[in-house]
This record gives C-alpha cells, structure tokens and sequence, in this order.
C-alpha cells in the first residue's frame, strides 16, 4: 500500500501496482484505514490517572510512574504478577522488543498476544505436524489448486485477496465445496454448499477422509492408513455424520468424489471451526483430510488458515506466545532456553506462563498488573463484562494505543503510540511473507512509535537498553529466528518482499512444499469431538453462531475511526430465519434484544433465507454491541483458545 502525503498530512491510499500478491488491488479498509491517522480523538499525550481521573503528564513522568508501579507490585507479588500483551499490528522489531522486554527486563513468563483467540488451534497442530506454527500452502496456491476445501471462513470478508481469488477459481470451473451454516455472497458460485449443524464440523470433515480411506481414494505410499482406520475414524461414516451434523450421505459422497478427482486439495479454514470445544481436533482432522490426498507439500495444496490481522503471522514468529519464544521455538526445551538466555545475556523465567484469557481470569489475583500494547482487550475477549470486570481488579493497567478505547478508558496509565504510518519495521503475512513498512509521515507530535516506547521503559526500569533502529532490531532478530535467516533488510523492501525461509538474499523463497520436501508428515490423532458446552433448552431455543463481515471491526480502532467505514456498516444487525421471524412475528428492520447466558444486546433484524431455522448469525464486533460478550469464555483444553463462535440464544422484542 502506498500512501499520499501533502506536507505532513496523509492525504489518501493507493494499490501498489507491481506487487506480486495484490496485484494492484486494495481491501476498502486498505483504500480507507489512512483516515485514523489524522483523526481528531488520537492520543498525542500521555495520560495519568489522578484522582480517578485520566490526565496529561509528560513521557518523562510517564515513564518513571510505570516503572515505579510495575516494581513497587513485583517486590511485594512477585515478578511474576505481571502480564504482557501483545499486538498483532505492531510491527516485528516491535513484538519481538517486547517479548524480550517480558522475559528479561520484567521476568515475567506471562506473554501472550489476541492470536491466541483466533487461531491458537490451527498454530498448535501446523507446528506439531510440520515443524512449522504457519500456513501449509501460499495464496498463489489458490490459482493451482485442483480442489478448494473452504470451511468455517468467509473467504471474501477475512481476506480480500482470498476471497478474489477464490472466486475467479470457481468461476474457471475449479470445484469449491464451502462448508458454513450460513449461505454467503459467493456461496452460488460453488460447487457445493454443506451446511452442517454448528459446532459439527469434526464429524464431516472425518467422514470426508472415511469416504477416501473406504473407497480406496487415498494417494499412493501414505504409511499409517489401518492405524489411522482402526484409531477411530471408521467410526465416522456419512450415515454416523448424517445423524450428527445433518449433512445427507449422497451430498458427503459427492464431496469426497470432487475432492478425490482433483489433482490436490487445498483447504482455506477460519475461526468458524478454531473457535469450539473441538477447535484443536478440527484442524487435526484437517491435516489428516489434506494428507490422504497427498496434498501436503504439493502445489495447488494444504492448508491456508486465514489469519485475522496483518501481522499475526509476525506474532507467532517473533514469540508473542506464552509457549514459544523468538523463531517459533518452544520455550520449555532447555536447548531453546540456553540459546535464548545465551544471546540475551539473561535468565528466562522458568515456569510457562499463562495464557491471555488466563491472565484475564487471574487479574487482581496472580496477576496484579497488565501491560497491553495495541489491543482493546474489551473487544476481543469473550463475556465483555467479565473482562471489564477483571481489568478494573487489576492494581495497574497500562495501555499503549492511539486512541482512549474501551480497554484504555480503564487504564491508570496510557501512553500515544504511533500509527503504522508514522513508524519503520517490518510484517510478516499469512503466507510468511516478510515485507517492510516505511515511515510515510513523522509522528504525530506526543506521540512515539511502539518500538521506542519499548525501549523507553526498558530504560525505566533500569535496563541499559540504547535506543535502536529497526533494521538494527531487525538482525538481532534473525540471530534467533533461522526461520528469517538469509533474508536482508534491503530485500524486504523491494515489491512484495520475500516469503521466509530464504537461502540468498537474492533468491526467491523456498516455499512450503519445498521446505518439507520428501517429508509429507504423518497422520494425527483422531478425536471423537466434545460437545460445545452451551446447548439449546427451552428457555434459549436458539443457536447463536457469529462470523466476520466485510467490514470487520476487530478492535475497533480502524473502522470505528474511518468515516467512510463507519457509514458503510452504520447497524448491527441479526440474522434469522424466515420462517423463525413467521413464528416469532418479527419483520426485518424491527429492533430485538439478543440475550444468552452472560449477556445481551441491541439488535436490528434481517429476515433470510441464508441461516437455517434455529440459527441466529451476529457479524461480531460491532460499535453497537459486541456479540462475543455473548460468548462463553470456557477454553478449548489443547489450545486455550476461548469457545467463542457458538453458544445458546433467545430474541426478546424491545
């Protein structure tokens, strides 16, 4: 994205025509995200709470009170009463910054970032199976693919690109089965549409690779087939799915034969099956679905989870995540550890630390103080009230952002940060391209960039820390991270940037398929699935299912702060059935009450054809209500992750 600038002031967003992925395209929030720069409610001073309320100070105060506060608690808590979270905007020096900042400065095992609301899951598995926490097949993929496996995402709304692409492969006659309850935009222009009962994925996508494995469809020289059998998913049969899921046995088969016809399969997921008591299991099966076919490490094939931010692939890598630090490698290894200590010149923390929705549940306990970076931890954090609750316990809260949110509102300490137009570094895309980002304007005057705030309270808290560049950052960095070793600061600037891991700094990327080479993975597991926990009764007859729409709100801080955005998707709306609104004598446009069992909101109702009956649809993250704080916070066992895309609903006229 390129950005206009007059005198200082960003001006407008344009496509960059020559690179390789957009192809000189841009989402409406690429064409529209400028318009927070400016914005009039950015934060261009520290604020301090004085007498409960938030007031100017300078950085200077700023600064010293934090490192007062943060060590006044860990001297009589423990070092370990503090919790970090991470963005998945931040640029890498960034995170990678403040994951040492966590680990060494606070010594603090409490490091995670929202990543882990979204696709904890699909990190968990791809890591295991593949040694990789990262995508098992690229974007281009989609323009090679025999077969397009998309289920729990829509595509066009979580990933513009994605989304086009995906289309214009249908349109060529590729076949696309789409797995959603809910019928979508493009659903007409797929192949075929199975639409199971929310919450059973696990048992359609294991009778898929049950019809394989049965009809002898599998792909040559896969070792492990009768175990993989005999372990469990002889179980699944499309008649056992049927009774599960809803899912007629001809519409089973006849996927599994446009999925054993192909030439490969590749597979494009989403939070609709990672965010559930099964979350883990499903991309499992998964795994086990695209190994059958020999699609692992094939062009055309695997897996593409679709990320929800810009860079939560940079995240993962930079060790924004309680088990792994930098290079994705996993902290409870003493190799990792010795490494890691080694080059940092300091002890790790010992203990594992605990995961973002358990430093929530632990606030004012264990944990006594947060320090939040970039997120709005009241938007994407399931039961919004309970987290609301939970921060107002903590001792101290600190807030890094651009603008006073929800989560900074309760803070005792906010600090202005930088937007992505007033800072230099690098992101890291869903498919481990690593590009850099050029500072287009200086930052607002207050404000500072992530990565020198950082810095800044190192120095607070007594860390020798200089303040460093990015690019300076950035080869520290790779001393960690084999997995961006070979690549050069330069070369990330240049058009598209490089897809990691790199051998030369003049060498295209080894892709994934080349990366494991001979090695397809083996299969993993099959689970019998958990139920989701908040079924249906006579008092909340509904099911509650939410998604992401084009218009994405995430945490808040673009859309809300783009007028163009913001008018484009100015009502909250929910999605019933028509024949449920018959029963009900609801008419669309008609306001509603949305309650479960933790909460409730506002609603304006749209009558279709698009949810099944007993099914509810909320595009999540709305100004007017966020549909997750109807969601239940218990995790997912495996992942952690928050099972937070399905629960039990009523609608109440208001």
């Amino acid at each position: 994205m390129l950005l206009e600038v007059e005198k200082g002031v960003v001006l407008a967003a344009a496509p960059q025509r020559d690179h390789p992925v957009s192809r000189g395209t841009l989402c409406i929030k690429g064409w529209n995200g400028h318009q927070l720069i400016h914005h009039p409610e950015r934060l261009t001073q520290p604020l301090l709470r004085i007498n409960d309320c938030l007031k100017p100070v300078s950085w200077n105060k700023a600064l010293s009170y934090a490192a007062q506060r943060i060590t006044e608690l860990q001297q009589a808590h423990g070092r370990d009463c503090v919790g970090v979270v991470g963005s998945l905007k931040t640029v890498n020096e960034a995170s990678y910054l403040l994951g040492k900042l966590a680990r060494t400065v606070l010594h603090t095992p409490h490091l995670d970032a929202p990543l882990r609301f979204d696709h904890a899951p699909s990190l968990r598995v791809l890591r295991e199976q593949s040694g990789f926490a990262n995508a098992a097949a690229a974007l281009a993929d989609i323009e090679k693919a025999g077969a397009i496996l998309v289920i729990g995402a829509d595509a066009k709304a979580q990933n513009a690109r994605a989304g086009s692409l995906l289309l214009q492969a249908a349109k060529r006659g590729v076949p696309v089965i789409q797995v959603d309850p809910r019928e979508q935009e493009h659903s007409r222009f797929f192949r075929l549409h199975l639409r199971p009962r929310p919450g059973t994925d696990l048992a359609l996508i294991n009778a898929l690779s049950h019809i394989l494995l049965a009809e002898g469809w599998q792909a040559e020289g896969l070792a492990g087939l009768a175990k993989l059998r005999d372990d469990g998913l002889e179980r699944f049969t499309p008649a056992y799915a049927e009774s599960v899921g809803g899912i007629a046995q001809d519409d089973l088969r006849s996927a599994a034969g446009l999925i054993a016809k192909a030439s490969s399969l590749l597979i494009l997921f989403g939070t609709g099956i990672t965010q559930q008591a099964n979350g883990t299991a499903n991309v499992r099966a998964l795994w086990n679905l695209a190994l059958l076919t020999g699609s692992i490490g094939r062009e055309g094939g695997g897996l593409l989870p679709l990320l929800t931010a810009n860079n939560s692939q940079g995240a993962v890598d930079t060790g924004l995540m309680s088990e792994w630090g930098p290079g994705q490698r996993d902290l409870q290894e003493a190799a990792v550890r010795r490494a890691i200590e080694a080059a940092w010149g300091a002890s790790l923390p010992a203990e594992k630390g605990l995961t973002l929705q358990e430093m929530i549940d632990h606030a004012g306990g264990r944990i006594r103080a947060l320090y939040v970076v970039g997120e709005n931890l009241a938007w994407s954090a399931p039961e919004s009230a309970k987290t609301l609750a939970a921060l107002d316990k903590l001792d101290f809260l600190l807030v890094q952002d651009l603008f006073l949110t929800e989560t900074a509102a309760r803070a005792d300490l906010v600090l202005p940060a930088a937007s992505f137009a007033e800072q230099e570094g690098s992101y890291t895309s869903l498919e481990r391209r690593l590009q850099r980002v050029r500072r287009a304007i200086a930052p607002l005057r207050g404000c500072k960039p992530d990565l020198e705030i950082i810095q800044l309270l190192a120095g607070a808290l007594a860390a020798p820390w200089p303040l460093r560049k990015a690019e300076e950052v950035f080869l520290e960095m790779q001393q960690l991270m084999p997995c961006y070793g070979g690549i050069s600061w330069q070369t990330i600037g240049q058009p598209g940037g490089v897809l990691w891991p790199a051998h030369t700094d003049d060498e295209e990327c080894t892709l994934y398929r080349k990366l494991l080479g001979d090695r397809q993975g083996a299969f993993t597991e099959v689970s019998t699935g958990l139920p989701f926990g908040d079924e249906p009764d006579a008092d909340y007859p509904f099911t509650l299912i939410t998604g992401r729409p084009l218009f994405h709100r995430r945490t808040g801080t673009l859309v809300t702060r783009s007028f163009t955005l913001d008018k484009e998707d100015p009502v909250a709306t929910i999605e019933i059935n028509t024949d449920d609104a018959r029963a009900l004598k609801l008419r669309s446009g008609w306001p509603v009450i949305v309650k479960s069992r933790r909460g409730e909101v506002r609603r304006t109702v749209v009558v279709t054809r698009a949810v099944p009956p007993g099914i509810l649809y909320l595009p999540i993250h709305h100004k007017d209500g966020l549909s997750q704080s109807l969601m239940p916070s218990m995790l997912e066992p495996e992942s952690a992750i928050p099972q937070m895309k399905l629960c039990a609903a009523k609608l109440e006229m208001v």
